[in-house]
């Protein structure tokens, strides 16, 4: 074996070690159950980052709701976390002021709404785009979440409830766009921004989240796989958990004077790492 042969066996093997790197990742839980008695829906709450979230404030002594369209799914976090379930489906806002209603009906109040329903775009060609597509990106991942902020911030309001309203979008929301995906986080951070406004005056605070990408299954993520990645400067993926610490601090009482923010937490992209 030649010089040049030897050491691209050694560049390969370092990096096969480099993939297999253990990356310990804090998941804080308080001692004091500072969601304690607080109500939360979490749409989305099925799986990856809501359902992170949904397990932290459980772990902080909130009642959870979580809310999505997929009843096999629903049905399997109710054995597994002990939590209850409601259909909420971002394609039909009709529907939003019976779901709040059902939940209000058993817990009395609604004291947190966190938005992590979403969906990816299937086509990313901008020249082949559809109207279908683009539509059925835009419907759920920012008409349904325009639609259920009105209903939740309506409830709010007139019930008197200092709460929160907390968003989970993307680092693609600060970064040039020209996909259907891409667009709909542009806006939620308008979304934000605007809300984080209009609701200050009762009290009611509204931010949004900007993770990297995050190693979940909406990018084929599983338990076990690498998390390496070039996606940012920290050659790494972000992991649900890391945005569950990041959201439990901006719907609690510390994270009250945060308001109208877009957080990232995504190593730099959106921010100075723009692709």
């Amino acid at each position: 074996m030649n010089g040049e042969n030897k050491m691209g066996l050694k560049s390969k093997i370092k990096n096969l070690f480099a993939q297999k790197e253990y990356l310990p990742i804090s998941h804080p839980i308080s001692s004091v159950k500072e969601f304690e008695g607080k109500v939360v829906l979490i749409s989305g709450g099925s799986g990856g980052i809501g359902l992170a979230i949904a397990k932290s404030l459980l772990e902080s002594g909130a009642f959870v709701i979580i809310a999505g369209t997929n009843e096999k799914k629903l049905d399997k976090i109710r054995k597994d976390i002990s939590v209850d379930t409601v259909i909420m489906n971002y394609s039909r806002p009709d529907t939003f002021k019976d779901v709040i209603g059902r939940v209000t009906e058993k817990y009395g109040r609604l004291d947190i709404f966190i938005s992590s329903a979403g969906v990816h775009t299937e086509n990313v060609n901008f020249w082949t785009m559809n109207p279908e597509e683009f539509n059925r990106v835009m419907d759920i991942n920012l008409k349904g979440v325009f639609f259920a902020c009105q209903s939740v911030g309506k409830y709010m309001i007139d019930n008197n409830i200092k709460g929160s309203i907390l968003l989970i979008s993307s680092s693609r929301g600060s970064e040039p766009a020209w996909s259907p995906y891409g667009l709909s986080k542009w806006g939620l951070k308008g979304l934000t921004e605007g809300l984080g406004q209009m609701f200050i005056p009762y009290g009611i605070n509204v931010n949004s989240i900007a993770p990297g990408s995050t190693a979940t299954d909406l990018i084929g993520i599983k338990e076990g796989d690498s998390i390496t990645s070039n996606e940012n400067g920290m050659n790494r993926l972000i992991m649900p958990d890391e945005v569950a610490t990041l959201a439990k601090l901006l719907v609690s009482d510390a994270g009250k004077m945060i308001d109208g923010e877009v957080v990232h937490i995504a190593a730099g992209r959106g921010t100075f790492d723009i692709r």
